[in-house]
């Protein structure tokens, strides 16, 4: 259950699931385009759990997470906020399981985007340019991104399957075994809904404002979803996108150069004052559902209101000026990365930042705690902004029962016996013994993870 997933003890089992072992091509881009994603602790637990899948032999090892404790030097809390930066980067799915008041957990490894997949990923390549800057950015794309010879000028000479093969009847009527291979595969990748990024925007009119112009239609309809995403985030209008994409479109083939336009939006809105919304428009891809404000106090109602009506960075902004301070490069980082994602609604992503910055008093926003609370709410299917202020108060009074409870029955506690699985005679199996050699062969790659990040 999605409130049993923040729940892990030492002694909790895993079991270590990969498809297959990932290309060199997918090792150098995990290694150079996915490591400043990712926290030293995020990347070590990813590398450890590649090298104990290369060793299991069975899908059903069992291992308990005070190897990784061992080996990784690091507690639980670390761990498990590791664990969701990997799960959030799409490296990484976790399933959970109660087996005699244990937790079994399955880690499915996910092989990560090869470079070429990488850059074509409009979320995964912004992410990465507002963390290395543009130069970098640059530099990396040229040095990863191989160049391919034209092949326009040359005639496919190529032979065919036929031409050395003959295609019986077996092709057409598949025999009985390739039948149960084939429904045994079961398809492993899933996209990511994108539709709440979607907000506020009239794409028809942009198009409109860019038929009589030089820019490529068709350029302009392959780059909509990166078109939609910078929007969403900074808030810029049609006519200001209009004005960007012309200025980003090359003179030679009338095409959009996506690079280009990042790092225009980039430079035009960073650190400066956001488009700001007039306050009586809402997102034409959310509204604001009926009687939702209802049961809301008048603050409360004019908060929610605001979630809708403001774009994310018009919102902080605006939490900003009021409070005397100015929003950080840092804090439009972490919101291009919750709006990239398409996990959550934008009205609940604003919701999320007046929670963090208002509601808690911190004058700043903290990735790792703004994602573990954003992780704890899409796992708990929070849709709309009432929803998110009703599951804060309701983890505010269980919070307040379990602290009330603990103080009445502490001296009960301590004459509990031991759960079941935590004695000899327990059911559960036991989780298997890591041969030396493979300890011996992660704590090697470790110690280069380490000394390689002392040097950078």
């Amino acid at each position: 259950m999605a409130t049993e997933m923040s729940e892990l003890a030492p002694h909790d089992s895993f079991i270590i699931d990969s498809q297959r072992q990932i290309t060199d091509f997918e090792q150098r881009s995990l290694t150079t385009l996915y490591r400043p994603l990712l926290t030293s602790d995020a990347y070590s637990l990813m590398m450890v759990l590649w090298e104990m899948s290369q060793e299991t032999k069975s899908i059903s090892e069992q291992y308990t997470h005070t190897i990784l404790l061992n080996w990784l030097g690091i507690d639980l809390p670390a761990i498990v906020e590791a664990r969701g930066r990997l799960e959030a980067l799409g490296l990484l799915k976790t399933y959970q399981r109660k087996i005699d008041r244990r937790s079994l957990f399955l880690y499915a490894l996910q092989a990560p985007a090869d470079p070429v997949k990488f850059f074509k990923d409009d979320t995964l390549s912004a992410l990465l340019l507002g963390v290395i800057g543009e130069s970098e950015f640059d530099r990396l794309s040229h040095r990863l991104i191989k160049q391919h010879v034209r092949q326009d000028e040359f005639y496919d000479v190529s032979k065919k399957l036929g031409d050395y093969f003959q295609l019986g009847s077996s092709v057409i009527n598949k025999p009985d075994a390739i039948n149960q291979v084939q429904k045994s595969l079961s398809e492993t990748e899933h996209e990511v809904d994108t539709e709440v990024i979607n907000q506020d925007f009239d794409f028809k009119l942009l198009a409109q404002m860019l038929s009589s112009s030089f820019v490529d239609h068709q350029s302009l309809l392959e780059n909509e979803h990166l078109i939609m995403v910078e929007q969403t985030i900074y808030g810029i209008n049609e006519s200001e996108m209009a004005q960007l994409i012309k200025a980003s479109t090359s003179y030679e083939d009338n095409k959009i150069d996506p690079k280009e336009l990042k790092s225009r939006v980039l430079n035009a809105y960073n650190g400066q004052t956001p488009v700001k919304d007039d306050g009586n428009s809402q997102p034409k891809n959310e509204s604001i559902p009926n009687n939702a404000l209802a049961k809301l106090t008048t603050e409360e109602r004019a908060i929610i209101s605001a979630t809708y009506a403001m774009s994310p960075n018009a919102f902080i902004e605006s939490l900003k000026a009021q409070a005397g301070g100015f929003t950080t490069a840092a804090e439009k980082r972490i919101i291009t990365d919750l709006v990239g994602k398409g996990l959550m609604p934008i009205s609940v992503i604003n919701f999320l930042v007046y929670y963090f910055i208002v509601d808690q008093g911190r004058p700043t926003l903290n990735k790792n705690l703004v994602e573990a609370i954003a992780n704890d709410w899409i796992k708990n299917k929070i849709k709309t902004p009432v929803e998110a202020l009703e599951f804060i108060r309701k983890r505010q009074e269980q919070k307040k029962n379990t602290n009330n409870n603990y103080s009445k029955n502490r001296r009960t506690i301590q004459r509990e016996t031991l759960p079941e699985w935590a004695t000899e005679t327990a059911k559960t199996k036991e989780p298997k013994q890591v041969n030396p050699e493979t300890t011996k062969k992660i704590n090697e790659q470790l110690k280069k993870l380490r000394s390689r990040g002392k040097e950078g």
